[in-house]
């Protein structure tokens, strides 16, 4: 993903982008994968307001800036 995404498995991916940048993803999955997917095959996109998610593990770190001593 060019759009500043995140892997976090194989086939999932996390980015922030607007509204446009979005609407363009899901176009163009419709225009050209919309087809080709199978019975296999799920594409799921939820939209989140940051605020309000809750995260655990490593992921609280992504959006706090870290301190290194050495």
């Amino acid at each position: 993903m060019n759009q500043g995404g995140i892997r976090f498995q194989y086939s999932v991916f996390e980015f922030n982008n607007t509204k446009r940048v979005l609407d363009n993803i899901k176009l163009r999955i419709d225009k050209f994968y919309g087809k080709k997917f199978g019975g296999g095959d799920s594409v799921f996109i939820f939209e989140t307001d940051e605020t309000k998610a809750i995260k655990y593990g490593n992921a609280i770190h992504r959006d706090q800036e870290l301190l290194f001593f050495t």
